[in-house]
């Protein structure tokens, strides 16, 4: 598999300019790193080289995507605060990108990472409690502590990171 230096992006489809091809594929490797789905990315990176707002019937058809993946991928955005839509016209909605990376981070970590990392205390519990009742070895339980030890800290370092991110 090509890694994000050697990739080399799609030929440019007709209604997309190189520029905005070559940002929205950027995006999509970096949404595809964090997890998302890469038209999430390629969504952004459209509208972050876009000089005005875009309907998602533009958007469907500069990236060549699915009105479903389009609408999945502009609603999850619209969560993490990445992008935002005009609301005050009777028109198709038009959607922008937000510029700043703090809102970004802070979009991420609120809809992705901290959720995460709320629901995997259950699970060390869990494996803790399954370790116990097997009679597993001094060094099991040990990983599973430092596990567990990793895991408060995130928990509070994530909201501090996210409240800081999200500051004036």
């Amino acid at each position: 598999m090509p890694t994000l230096a050697t990739r080399r992006a799609p030929a440019p489809q007709a209604s997309i300019g190189g520029y905005e091809d070559a940002l929205s594929e950027l995006f999509a490797d970096l949404a595809e790193l964090f997890g998302n789905p890469r038209s999430y990315g390629s969504i952004y990176g459209l509208l972050f080289a876009s000089e005005s707002p875009r309907t998602m019937d533009e958007i469907v058809e500069a990236l060549g995507i699915s009105k479903g993946s389009a609408s999945m991928g502009l609603r999850q955005l619209e969560e993490f605060g990445a992008v935002v839509r005009d609301r005050t016209s009777t028109a198709p909605s038009r959607y922008t990108a937000r510029l700043e990376m703090r809102l970004l981070i802070g979009g991420f970590l609120r809809g992705r990472v901290i959720p995460r990392i709320s629901s995997t205390g259950e699970t060390i519990r869990s494996i803790r409690h399954q370790l116990e009742e097997d009679g597993a070895p001094r060094t099991a339980l040990q990983r599973i502590d430092r596990l567990d030890r990793w895991h408060k800290k995130a928990r509070t370092i994530l909201p501090l990171i996210e409240k800081l991110l999200s500051g004036p």
